[in-house]
């Protein structure tokens, strides 16, 4: 959470700064709003007086020294002989000119410090934070000496970069209430500035042209404005018609897919809940051989084999008589869930009725289909049914079969995997029976 907040501020801090670089490079030749105001005070036959700022005299080459920092590529080597001159001087320097060799001197080492970590990846944030420390202290000792330069000086674009420098440095420091308010000076001095280039115009103007002129150049514009403000209000109005109308349609849409997806869901659900057994969860009875006459359909035009198993739980009958319908049918579920985790994930497994289940092995030959049964057969058998309150043990019985005649049906596939399934019973129950030994044992016996 405070990681978050950190990084709020920071985007807040970042929309600040883009506020007011706008305004910064905001042009100034806005003379129809100067005009108005200029107007509204010659309406009264006056003229409003200019203020007189007094300033102190700046080097003449201190000024263009620090335009040069200003720009990206800067010759360093000249720029720090240049100011050592500065610093070296015998000639005795007042308070803006030290204010703005201050600044230059920040300027100076945040290039540096730029150039040097430009090609480096990693910049060390012990090396950073001692290097915003310096520059922060190199502008703080500037901005002592405000106190000595007059603020109409200080809101000159020279001096005013001394509030957004320390700025960024504070935002690096994750100082924002002190970046808060190094930008609210810049912006109080801006405006500043503004004003007193507005006033500067204003009376450019007044001198350019005669006060009746310019009332009536002001009334045509009043009128302009007026009309343009209607415009912008009927636009505006019928813009907000618009995203109103695109609004109610978009909800509307909305709607109607959600409605769609609820009578689809519904109807899903209910597929499902017809093609699934409500005590085990598996497919039921319908939902097999509609899978099971499917698969045969396929597997006829397919060189690969079909296997099908049969499986049935021994002494059911007895296990239900002894402790229960209720404890037979949790029996059921549990085994149920112990087969379905050794079946494949393209293997279909069903509840045929009762104790009985079917199991559906596409392309399983009889070898694969018979070792997955015994799988199925010695987990059931090995599994502890105590903690139901049932006996220790419970075995089942499987019969195997594979679709090798391609015209066989499903109804015969599964007559078969039956016959297997009593074969096995009748070789005492808990084991596996293959449809083909069943053959090869009734031909013995013709022979």
């Amino acid at each position: 959470m405070k990681l978050t907040g950190q990084r709020q501020l920071i985007i807040l801090f970042i929309q600040w700064l883009l506020v007011t670089t706008c305004l910064a490079n905001e042009p100034v030749n806005k003379a129809d709003k100067l005009l108005l105001s200029v107007n509204t005070t010659a309406n009264k036959n006056t003229v409003p007086p200019l203020t007189v700022i007094n300033k102190l005299p700046i080097n003449a080459q201190l000024l263009p020294l620090i335009t040069e920092l200003n720009k990206t590529n800067i010759n360093h080597q000249q720029i720090d002989i240049a100011l050592a001159q500065f610093t070296l001087s015998k000639v005795l320097l007042n308070a803006a000119e030290q204010y703005l060799l201050l600044v230059a001197q920040a300027l100076l080492k945040e290039s540096l410090f730029n150039q040097n970590n430009h090609s480096s990846e990693v910049i060390d944030s012990a090396e950073s934070s001692e290097h915003n420390a310096q520059i922060i202290m190199l502008l703080q000792q500037a901005d002592k000496l405000s106190e000595q330069i007059s603020i109409e000086q200080l809101a000159q674009p020279a001096f005013l970069q001394l509030h957004l420098l320390l700025s960024e440095h504070y935002a690096r420091q994750q100082q924002y209430d002190l970046a808060y308010l190094e930008q609210k000076a810049y912006l109080k001095k801006y405006n500043i500035y503004r004003k007193n280039k507005r006033l500067n115009m204003i009376e450019s103007l007044e001198q350019s042209f005669e006060v009746q002129s310019k009332k009536a150049n002001n009334i045509l514009m009043e009128n302009q404005n007026e009309l343009k403000e209607r415009r912008v209000v009927e636009v505006q109005k019928e813009k907000s018609s618009q995203q109103y109308n695109f609004i109610l349609i978009i909800c509307t849409a909305i709607l109607f897919l959600l409605l769609f997806y609820r009578q689809l869901r519904v109807r899903n659900k209910l597929l499902t809940l017809t093609k699934t057994d409500d005590l085990t969860g598996l497919a039921n009875r319908s939902a097999l051989f509609e899978q099971g006459e499917q698969m045969v359909n396929n597997f006829t035009h397919q060189p690969e084999e079909l296997s099908v198993l049969l499986i049935d739980v021994d002494h059911f009958k007895q296990l239900n008589d002894k402790v229960g319908h209720h404890l037979g049918d949790s029996a059921l579920v549990v085994v149920s869930q112990l087969m379905k985790e050794t079946m494949r994930s393209r293997d279909f497994l069903a509840r045929l009725a009762g104790d009985k289940f079917v199991a559906l092995l596409p392309f399983a030959d009889c070898n694969k289909a018979k070792a997955i049964a015994m799988h199925i057969n010695k987990k059931i058998a090995h599994y502890d049914f105590s903690s139901l309150m049932l006996p220790n043990t419970i075995t089942i019985s499987i019969g195997v079969i594979t679709m090798n005649d391609k015209q066989i049906s499903f109804d015969d596939l599964l007559h078969g995997a039956d016959l297997t399934m009593y074969q096995a019973k009748a070789q005492g129950r808990n084991s596996v029976v293959c449809y083909k030994n069943i053959v090869a044992s009734q031909e013995r016996r013709v022979k």
